[in-house]
């Protein structure tokens, strides 16, 4: 069995609104992650890239608060560090304003639209949006534009209203952007170089489908 242990870890559009310290719920959504103290997770992963044949993987998963995510499996799995940011640590490592853009839709749900800017270099990423349902405190989408990987758009599904966590999350990427060692995503994992070089702007995509159990809160 290998453990890996790793840390989880938008282009900003033109505004006339004045940029605020934080969105309150963005406060709201951070103290209820803040209250998570525990939690483990099996997590079936699926690739979507068109140069790659790979079964679903298999994995566990377990967070401590406080610690980093880990990851056990009988196979080794390489995951985009953003597609397990449950707790959404990395969006909150470091100070940030935020640009409040009102309410828009996603996937026929009405939702606010929030600009997240880092205040400090020492963050990855240059600039984040992410659509909030104010009512359940879940992120629904949020997408990344990180200084060296290109821009990630990660959507999130929950199983129920109350759920702080996703049961299902999509991770959409740049193939290209991304230095993912993709021949270490198995074994029995398959690599059609010359279909790889037919289009380098390919966006690529990977489903994570996770059974919480032992969840424990403050």
């Amino acid at each position: 069995m290998k453990l890996i242990s790793f840390f989880i870890a938008v282009l900003l559009g033109g505004s006339f609104l004045p940029a605020q310290e934080v969105d309150p719920v963005l406060t709201a959504i951070k103290s209820r992650m803040d209250s998570i103290v525990a939690f483990e997770a099996s997590v079936e992963m699926e690739v979507d890239i068109s140069f790659v044949t790979m079964p679903v993987k298999e994995a566990e998963i377990s967070y401590v608060k406080g610690e980093p995510i880990a990851i056990t499996s009988e196979d080794f799995v390489m995951i985009p560090k953003r597609g397990l940011d449950l707790t959404l640590n990395e969006l909150y490592r470091y100070p940030f304003m935020t640009l409040s853009l009102g309410k828009v839709q996603l996937q026929g749900r009405e939702c606010d639209l929030i600009k997240i800017i880092p205040t400090t270099e020492a963050s990855d990423f240059s600039i984040a949006s992410v659509w909030v349902d104010r009512e359940t405190l879940h992120v629904l989408k949020s997408q990344i534009s990180t200084k060296k990987n290109g821009v990630y758009d990660i959507f999130y599904t929950y199983q129920a209203e109350e759920d702080p966590l996703p049961s299902e999350i999509r991770v959409e990427f740049e193939v290209s952007g991304v230095k993912i060692p993709l021949r270490f995503l198995g074994r029995d994992t398959q690599i059609d170089k010359d279909k790889k070089d037919q289009d380098p702007q390919e966006r690529g995509a990977i489903y994570l489908r996770l059974a919480h159990r032992g969840l424990t809160l403050l």
